[in-house]
């Protein structure tokens, strides 16, 4: 069995790589990249296919980190907040919460800070 969930994740870390090495080749539009990644994930998301939209969310999140692009990178942490929160990971759903909380605050996201609050208050 434990054999089983190292191939899961050793393939879930091969697509991530390969969905980050697309994007870096690919993308023209490199101001919109990050925006789009969390498009994407979030359809992803939607669709309950977790672990890609988490791929998309993190490749945001490294690259507006990479571009100092705070409010995608507070995005992308909401975001990976919630993929936590929907499989039941409270407490790495918490985690992303208040790492996007706190990015919003240090840059006076009004709408971001509200957002973050209610979720984290969903999860008492």
């Amino acid at each position: 069995m434990e054999i089983i969930f190292l191939i899961g994740g050793a393939l879930f870390l091969a697509y991530a790589g390969v969905l980050m090495l697309y994007y870096n080749i690919h993308s023209k539009e490199k101001k919109n990249r990050p925006q789009k990644l969390i498009a994407k994930g979030v359809m992803s998301h939607r669709r309950g296919v977790y672990e890609k939209a988490y791929a998309y969310f993190k490749i945001a999140y490294e690259y507006s980190e990479k571009n100092h692009d705070y409010y995608n990178m507070a995005e992308a942490l909401y975001h990976i907040g919630l993929v936590c929160q929907e499989q039941h990971d409270v407490e790495n759903a918490r985690y992303f919460f208040e790492e996007a909380y706190q990015i919003y605050y240090e840059n006076g996201e009004e709408r971001g800070i509200d957002k973050t609050q209610i979720s984290l208050n969903s999860l008492l």
